[in-house]
């Protein structure tokens, strides 16, 4: 059986067939991981050859409106089309943006390839999650939902330092050109292990106009918290024009998906006492740890006075931490039938990491402080592959990708707003002790030599945004809670789940 071949049942996979399917769906999902962090120590050298300075933010908000704007999209249409289609598509559409990156002789066509490369990258990510969940019963899911977070935190890791060794001895091009032999290997696996997977071809028009305005709903959003004090002021007449476009948009989607015929996002998710809390709960939790990972080193290098290299290496004990606990996390739920009790256990532990760092944040030494953020690291790391594991057992087999979609949307999402509301907190309250007001944003002040009194003022601002991250997590960890508590089953998916 392909396919592209109608089945009334999931079909049956050896262990030999599943193993391959998860190590072409980790691969895949490791492409898209690396090509997140490995462009960050490129970025001078991309800069140097093709000039446009100004332009050379655009090179990472490419990528991150295209990828996000792509998940709950791409999760859909593999619902409809098939798994296998779907990834070998976004697979070749990731391998074209790649080879586009690398043969860019101009800032904006590099720009306008990583926009390309974000849709197939977005794409992998929120796949080979769905992926798991049609080889493998949601009890035996949560085994393999922890690896996905080893993932993500070996491309944090791997990723700057490949990028700046690439980069320098080799060309930056090559960050991109060694993507090709990795994608090739995970299109093979991908086109042989996945042939077992059924269409369910159910013959609905395509819901063009949801995707329509959930698109520039997104991409307004995210240009206004990406532009946003930095190439437009907060209360300049553009930033107030994209905020009105995005609600706008927002509000209009809405009411598409409470009409169409086969929504992108389905309004049953809203109603189920499982996807609805853990949707806004994943938002907070994951936004706010993401946005504590991207600050973190410039905590170390501008308040702490650290070197750039010193600082990645402090902050890798935070992101294994976090793999270990979402290990341990998997293995719980595989062996109770059960996701919710590890994040309820681990999280209130974060917090007070949080409030100790917040507390602390003016006169930590820099093992302390790594000590610290690797405990946050250990408290928010369970969450990952528990509300994976959560969202996917709460839906049938037909909402199994739009359920991946929407969740990866939603961490994307309180992601990428987490991380300009941290960063604006942090410039605002430190903007009389900076020499330009922090107009060149906090990536700025890594260039910039800076006086003790000054560090002690933005140590200052780091401590009540540690302070305001700690509070977020309790609004997290409270939505969490509310998350229906379903044992997870023994069978595969083969008709909608109970609260559907």
């Amino acid at each position: 059986m392909t396919s592209d071949t109608t089945a009334a049942a999931a079909p049956s996979f050896t262990p030999r067939e599943i193993s391959a399917v998860i190590w072409g769906a980790l691969l895949a999902m490791s492409l898209a991981a690396l090509d997140q962090t490995i462009i960050a120590t490129a970025m001078p050298a991309m800069a140097r050859d093709l000039g446009h300075v100004s332009l050379l933010s655009w090179i990472v908000s490419a990528y991150l409106l295209t990828s996000t704007c792509v998940t709950p999209i791409i999760g859909k249409l593999s619902d409809l089309y098939g798994r296998r289609r779907m990834l070998i598509t976004a697979l070749l559409v990731f391998m074209a943006g790649s080879v586009l990156c690398a043969l860019s002789s101009s800032m904006i066509a590099l720009i306008l390839a990583r926009a390309l490369q974000g849709v197939g990258g977005g794409s992998l990510i929120t796949l080979g999650q769905a992926v798991i969940g049609d080889v493998v019963t949601p009890r035996e899911r949560a085994r393999y939902s922890g690896y996905f977070s080893v993932v993500f935190a070996s491309a944090s890791v791997l990723g700057p330092t490949l990028g700046g060794f690439l980069s320098q001895y080799w060309g930056w091009p090559w960050i991109f050109w060694i993507n090709l032999p990795l994608a090739v290997t995970a299109l093979f696996i991908v086109d042989r292990a996945l042939r077992k997977l059924p269409i369910q071809h159910r013959h609905l028009p395509i819901d063009y106009a949801g995707i329509t305005a959930l698109s520039g709903a997104t991409v307004a959003l995210l240009s206004v918290v990406t532009l946003g004090g930095h190439q437009m002021a907060w209360t300049a007449p553009g930033t107030a024009a994209l905020a009105v476009t995005a609600v706008v948009l927002a509000g209009a989607f809405a009411w598409i998906q409470g009409r169409a015929a086969d929504p992108v996002l389905p309004p049953r998710f809203m109603a189920d006492k499982v996807m609805k809390p853990l949707l806004s709960a994943s938002f907070v939790i994951i936004g706010t740890f993401i946005s504590i990972t991207v600050l973190a080193p410039i905590y170390f290098q501008v308040a702490l006075g650290l070197p750039a290299s010193e600082s990645g290496v402090l902050t890798i004990p935070m992101l294994v931490s976090g793999s270990i606990t979402s290990i341990f996390a998997s293995r719980h739920s595989t062996k109770s039938g059960r996701y919710k009790r590890p994040p309820l256990i681990a999280l209130p532990v974060a917090i007070l990491a949080l409030v100790m760092l917040a507390l602390t944040a003016t006169h930590l030494t820099p093992l302390a402080a790594a000590a610290i953020f690797a405990v946050i690291g250990a408290g928010v790391g369970p969450t990952y592959p528990s509300s994976s594991v959560a969202a996917l057992n709460a839906v049938g087999a037909r909402d199994m990708g739009a359920a991946s979609g929407a969740l990866v949307f939603a961490r994307a999402l309180g992601s990428a707003i987490m991380i300009a509301v941290a960063s604006a907190l942090v410039l605002a309250l430190a903007a009389e002790a900076l020499p330009d007001g922090g107009a060149n944003g906090l990536e700025g002040l890594v260039q910039t030599t800076l006086g003790a009194e000054a560090r002690q003022t933005i140590a200052q601002a780091f401590g009540v945004m540690f302070g305001a991250a700690a509070a977020m997590l309790c609004i997290g960890l409270a939505l969490f809670a509310r998350v229906e508590d379903r044992e997870l089953r023994d069978k595969p998916h083969t008709a909608p789940a109970t609260g559907e």
